[in-house]
């Protein structure tokens, strides 16, 4: 397609409120329900959350409370946006202007790797952070598929400050300002305590430390752009405790797969909460996102043998597809509709009703000192 004919056939759309973006009745009320629970025991709560994902999710989008925007599927305007964007960076580098910089962690495989071919394709000159040769592989398959020769990969290993620091380092090299950047790197139901560089449980290190630690290290480069966005990958896990398991987070002794998991998505909702609030403050060109992918078919069930299980028994075919996991994530990277909107959690290009523990100030406070001083920042430190 030439530029004059892909310029003709692109649709801005309007930036939605935040009411008119809320969505998904029906299962928000059974996964607060389920987080509210006192006889689904903690280890089943994962797999209960998970099943009534899946079973709510191939019902009618009515039956699920979501609202008509009457505007066409979101796939279609996601496209559209796509297009826009690219057409924008591309006129903005021929005029003399910084091309659209995108830093993603996890960006070689499964959801990360959809999202990042979705940013390519966008124009972004994008960096992905990746810890293994699949990252030189994917850019690879990326600027092929894109034809987008803008695309990097920069080693990383969340479950290292040394690595994180280097790998901020390394960002700063390349670029002077980001401005969309992308925690979507995790794990998933380790069934031992498996220690990172500086002995915290690997899930809460990998999942929410070292992406709070990149997040702050990277800071000043998003203040840099005209507009940024950060979007962090979560779950519907977090729905699944009330409270961060501290002592599990430093002593193999007080480790809990389920909860610990668990903990580590809850915190990823509570820290988009509050670093919201911050940045709102100080910089409101700058937002912050959180989103549920949903079940999808990926490696991370590997690790539970319920949810392995469940996932090769015939369940593997009503679970998503990568491609359609990372519709979200593509959708807060880009689209034009959620402009503006920052500190919420998102799931099916909705806003969903959070755990109610993620809601509370006195949490959050906890969770900030703890992560603070796990990565050697003054306790009190805000952002």
């Amino acid at each position: 397609m030439s530029k004059a004919s892909a310029q003709s056939t692109v649709v801005t759309y309007a930036p939605a409120t935040v009411d008119a973006q809320r969505g998904g009745v029906m299962f928000d009320r059974v996964a607060v329900g389920l987080s509210r629970s006192r006889y689904i025991p903690q280890r089943l709560m994962e797999s209960s959350i998970l099943l009534a994902e899946i079973f709510l999710l191939n019902a009618p989008e009515w039956v699920l409370g979501e609202k008509n925007f009457n505007k066409p599927p979101v796939e279609k305007r996601i496209a559209s946006t796509i297009v826009t964007s690219r057409i924008a960076i591309d006129d903005t580098v021929a005029k003399g202007g910084r091309r659209k910089v995108a830093v993603l962690t996890g960006g070689a495989s499964g959801l990360g790797y959809m999202a990042a071919m979705a940013i390519a394709d966008a124009g972004y000159h994008l960096i992905i952070g990746k810890a293994t040769e699949m990252g030189i592989r994917a850019v690879e398959a990326i600027k092929a598929k894109t034809k987008n020769m803008h695309v990097e990969f920069v080693y990383l290993d969340l479950g290292s400050f040394k690595e994180v620091r280097a790998f901020a380092e390394e960002v700063k090299r390349r670029t002077s300002a980001i401005d969309l950047l992308i925690n979507n790197a995790g794990v998933m139901d380790l069934p031992k305590f498996r220690p990172t560089a500086e002995g915290h449980d690997s899930q809460f290190g990998i999942n929410y430390l070292g992406h709070f630690y990149l997040t702050h290290l990277l800071l000043p480069l998003i203040k840099e752009a005209p507009k940024a966005r950060i979007v962090i990958t979560a779950s519907s896990a977090h729905y699944g405790t009330s409270k961060i398991n501290y002592p599990g987070i430093v002593s193999a002794k007080a480790y809990d797969r389920i909860n610990n998991y668990c903990g580590s998505k809850l915190a990823t909702v509570m820290f988009v909460r509050h670093f919201a609030k911050i940045l709102s403050k100080t910089h409101p060109n700058i937002t912050v996102n959180c989103l549920h992918p949903g079940g999808c078919y990926t490696n991370l069930f590997n690790h539970s043998w319920i949810l392995y299980i469940i996932t090769r028994i015939g369940f593997q075919y009503m679970l998503r597809s990568p491609a359609r996991g990372a519709r979200t994530i593509t959708y807060l990277c880009l689209s034009e509709e959620v402009e503006g909107i920052t500190g919420e959690y998102w799931f099916d290009e909705r806003i969903r009703q959070r755990n109610p523990a993620s809601n509370d100030v006195q949490l959050q406070r906890e969770l900030i000192r703890f992560s603070n001083k796990a990565v050697g920042f003054p306790e009190d430190a805000s952002c």
